[in-house]
């Protein structure tokens, strides 16, 4: 055989296995789950992805601890907004039939299989948390709407804490914060768009049914009910009981002391009494959680949910975010973060429901330290979405500064196009 036929069998053989294998890992058997209960959140797949790494270099923790890393801060943080519901890793698991996430290709045909697994856990999103390498160490993070098929990603180039060096743990929630920013200022638009048509869909759908109560056994007839009972005759007294019962000793009197009058002209003394326990929560919500003033020296200031109506709760939690986010860039103001806030509201629940009354925000606004506070509504008058909001100083109780925006009914995601103004005006001398 000469050279250029051993080279010829050689290149054939190597595209043999090469589309071998490819038709191997295209061929990922995925179950498709039952339909979740409805919700108006958005539901998300983490999925946690490990690029294989070049020559001698490997990763100092493993898949699975990067996953464990990774999964916790996002789960918690994502939680914390109100807006999303995380897929249970069990959902995960029954979907890919027992394979091992590391050993799938994720990244083939532009995430196809990620793609295909989100639908399957009938997600709305694909959320890829990717530690890579491209010549240096990198983090990525993609948001994959599954019905509209966008992508939005952040990339960063973290350093060597990806190979296990350094404080994992606060590197680690430090960027899940910052790539969660970057993706929400690009996506906040489509996630407005998809919390707005669950929410239609879950009004269309009407409240839950009851669950069916168990009729009660029928009563029984009046008559029956009504008919005295019969007592049985009275036993006859025995000789001697009379007796008895008339020689038992009386009861000894207690005998109470009573205070004596004070002479004419001499005012009495309150009897000594100590004071009452306060509760622990009553503590709690005297003491401030926050206790510091900001060093910044700027005005603390917390941006409250918007009130609305229950379909458009989750559209609402993105607008209060996404005008969070431009009072914070115009850096007039020390914010109550988000993980604050929610901890405040946890604690609060100890002694009341909810916060609902305006009495309440400011109480929680006291206990947060905060100084004004930023509420608003939102709501549809016919066929238009108002969205009202008003800047309060906590200690006063007055108005400081109030805006609106106005946009027609299915056109919601404009609201997002006049937030900058809306945030100026709020936080305006």
């Amino acid at each position: 055989m000469t050279g250029s036929s051993r080279k010829r069998c050689r290149l054939l053989l190597a595209c043999l296995i090469l589309v071998v294998g490819m038709t191997a890992c295209a061929e990922v058997k995925i179950n498709t789950l039952p339909s979740p209960p409805p919700t108006a959140k958005l539901r998300v797949f983490f999925l946690p992805v490990s690029d294989a790494l070049p020559g001698r270099l490997h990763w100092a923790v493993s898949h699975k601890e990067y996953a464990v890393n990774m999964a916790k801060p996002l789960d918690r943080f994502l939680r914390t907004t109100g807006i999303y519901e995380i897929v249970p890793q069990g959902d995960v698991d029954a979907v890919l039939d027992g394979k091992q996430i590391e050993d799938i290709p994720w990244q083939r045909g532009n995430w196809d299989t990620a793609r295909r697994v989100g639908r399957a856990l009938h997600a709305d999103y694909v959320v890829v948390a990717r530690r890579g390498f491209q010549g240096f160490f990198l983090f990525q993070m993609l948001w994959i709407n599954l019905e509209t098929g966008k992508v939005f990603e952040s990339k960063d180039h973290p350093g060597s804490f990806l190979q296990g060096t350094g404080g994992h743990q606060k590197e680690f929630r430090k960027i899940v914060y910052q790539t969660y920013r970057e993706i929400f200022a690009q996506a906040k638009g489509d996630l407005l768009a998809t919390a707005i048509r669950k929410g239609r869909t879950m009004e269309r759908m009407g409240p839950p049914r009851a669950p069916a109560v168990k009729p009660m056994s029928p009563e029984p007839p009046a008559s029956i009910a009504m008919t005295p009972k019969r007592m049985p005759p009275a036993r006859p007294k025995k000789a001697g009981e009379e007796t008895a019962k008339a020689t038992l000793p009386p009861v000894p009197a207690i005998e109470v002391e009573v205070p004596t009058p004070p002479p004419p002209g001499v005012r009495p003394t309150a009897p000594n009494r100590h004071p009452p326990v306060r509760p622990a929560a009553r503590e709690r919500e005297r003491v401030p959680m926050v206790q510091s003033a900001p060093e910044s020296g700027k005005t603390r200031l917390v941006v409250y949910d918007l009130e609305t109506t229950q379909p458009m709760q989750v559209a609402g939690l993105i607008i209060t975010e996404a005008l969070r986010e431009e009072i914070l860039k115009l850096g007039s103001f020390d914010l109550v973060n988000r993980e604050d806030l929610a901890r405040a509201m946890d604690e609060l629940k100890l002694q009341q429901s909810g916060l609902v009354q305006e009495t309440d925000a400011v109480k929680m606004g006291r206990w947060l330290a905060a100084r004004q506070s930023v509420t608003g509504r939102l709501g549809s008058l016919g066929s238009t979405t108002v969205l009202q909001t008003k800047r309060t100083d906590i200690e006063t109780m007055g108005t400081l500064s109030v805006g609106s925006l106005k946009t027609p009914v299915g056109r919601e995601e404009d609201l997002l196009d006049g937030l900058p103004d809306l945030a100026k005006k709020l936080t305006q001398k």
